[in-house]
């Protein structure tokens, strides 16, 4: 025993000391009950070591509590499947009650019975009952092919499955989900899976494929449609991003630091409007040390999207990134992204903080194919329904229907609490380039070459660019502000001071699955 995980370890010391201090039951045979519990208490305890080694790392010690030790695959006395396959409970995480589940293929392959469904039904219940979050390490087949078929199976079957979807359904919306999948993954099992708020996956998860059955979707192919939000290596690096995704969810902190670049932000921007740069930096400056938690990373790579916490207090942030293969416009993968991310975060009641550079959204037949026309509408209705504070920094440029998406700019109701620009902005219908086209087209046809014609469109380009700076920016209240980028995170922070975050009593709406 002495490689035992702590938790595996603590309880088998516990049963132990509990059967040999437990009076013997007066209608029973003294050492026939006595050791029959002690021997399917162990041997279940013995059983399922990757979900047990899963919940010892991510449970704080000695506070797991165990329902179902005993609900094997058979009712035999020495069953063989011990907790049948799934071990789950309520435990404590970074002192908060969480409810807590895993599978482990090393009983019938971790697939669902009616009596481990049961027990997850069970465990949801009671993470929907006290607003608990709720955790699963998921891998599997679906159903059990040997399990037998109650009367009849359509209805009775099916029964305890139906709960655990519709119990993760409930859930979304009312406390944070997660599922780490940590093998292959199909049917009931991939169904649990993207139900939850955040999927996290190990490079051993597999997803059942439609395309070829024979060649399973790799995590990393899933992330880049947008169905992982966090790639990691191991179920440590798991465990950890677990850990850290809850506080988002329960504290905000006094215990800060601000980045070491925090004073340095003002030079992420480059002085050529046409340079790229990344915005994972300016987020990184303007958020505390070492806070920020990126979602979705591997998809809708035009739009970045995380939670951090400013001066303490945790915050949702979607920026747009200038470094992306298509500048920051919004295509239709990075408006859902930006819909999901406002619901998840107004769900939570974290208050939002968006970064604006993009140059509106994407256009042309391959947006089209990608169903721009419906997806554009996303975040336009997310903002404008949000029940959380919304602050907005524009960096840069904004064109189109761009700042309508990431700052709702332009409304009269539910506007943006706070819309700020760094000196660097520049906003219009569409790119002023692009207008020139428009306004100066005579002049441009006329053109006697083609540099004379660019010679036009910039010289109108440049003007225009000056009417929108920055300072007339403020002089016509375009922005609240116009400030420097070094008062960004002490301006932003002075209005998070002021919005009390309280979570609803009731639920405000589900997340969209996505």
């Amino acid at each position: 025993m002495q490689n035992e995980p702590q938790v595996v370890g603590f309880l088998m010391k516990s049963v132990r000391n509990l059967c040999k201090n437990r009076p013997i039951m007066s209608d029973a045979p003294e050492a026939d009950q006595r050791q029959q519990i002690i021997d399917a208490r162990l041997r279940a305890l013995a059983g399922c070591p990757n979900a047990r080694k899963a919940i010892d790392l991510l449970a704080d010690q000695h506070s797991f509590t165990e329902y179902g030790l005993l609900a094997g695959h058979t009712t035999a006395v020495d069953d063989d499947g011990p907790s049948d396959g799934v071990v789950g409970g309520v435990c404590d995480i970074n002192g908060h009650p969480t409810v807590i589940a895993a599978h482990d293929r090393s009983v019938e392959n971790a697939t669902h019975s009616d009596r481990n469904m049961r027990k997850l039904a069970k465990l949801i219940t009671i993470a929907v009952a006290n607003r608990w979050p709720l955790v699963l390490f998921v891998e599997g087949d679906g159903s059990r092919p040997s399990d037998p078929r109650p009367v009849p199976p359509i209805v009775n079957y099916t029964r305890a499955r139906w709960d655990v979807l519709e119990g993760l359904s409930e859930m979304s919306g009312w406390a944070p989900t997660v599922a780490v999948a940590v093998g292959p993954t199909s049917d009931s099992h991939a169904a649990m899976t993207f139900l939850c708020d955040l999927v996290i996956a190990t490079p051993d998860a597999e997803f059942g494929s439609t395309i070829n059955l024979n060649e399973p979707l790799s995590s990393t192919n899933a992330a880049a449609r947008g169905d992982i939000d966090v790639l990691v290596q191991d179920v440590e690096e798991a465990v950890t991003a677990t850990q850290k995704f809850l506080r988002y969810w329960h504290d905000d902190t006094s215990d800060f630091t601000a980045s070491e670049s925090a004073s340095s932000i003002a030079g992420i921007v480059p002085d050529n409007r046409r340079r790229a740069y990344d915005m994972r930096k300016v987020i990184a400056a303007f958020a505390d040390k070492d806070s920020v938690f990126e979602v979705g990373s591997a998809w809708g790579e035009s739009l970045i999207t995380a939670f951090a916490r400013v001066e303490g207090r945790s915050v949702g942030i979607f920026a747009n990134q200038p470094l992306s293969p298509r500048a920051g416009a919004i295509d239709s993968a990075a408006a859902d992204k930006a819909s999901r991310f406002v619901e998840w975060c107004d769900t939570y009641a974290l208050p939002l903080i968006s970064f604006v550079d993009n140059p509106g959204y994407m256009v042309g037949p391959e947006a089209e194919r990608e169903g721009i026309a419906r997806h554009h509408a996303r975040p336009l209705s997310a903002i404008h329904h949000r029940t959380v504070p919304l602050y907005t920094v524009q960096l840069r440029k904004a064109y189109g229907l761009g700042p309508f998406a990431m700052s709702g700019y332009g409304a009269s109701r539910n506007m943006p609490e706070l819309r700020v620009a760094w000196p660097t902005v520049e906003s219009g219908g569409m790119s002023l380039e692009g207008a020139a086209y428009l306004v100066k087209r005579k002049e441009i046809r006329g053109a006697a070459d083609a540099v004379s014609a660019r010679t036009i469109r910039d010289q109108y380009a440049e003007e225009m660019r000056d009417v929108a700076s920055g300072v007339r920016a403020g002089r016509t209240f375009s922005f609240d502000d116009v400030i420097l980028p070094e008062e960004t995170r002490p301006v932003i922070a002075s209005m998070l001071q002021r919005s009390e975050r309280v979570l609803p009593p009731e639920k405000v709406h589900h997340i969209d699955t996505r």
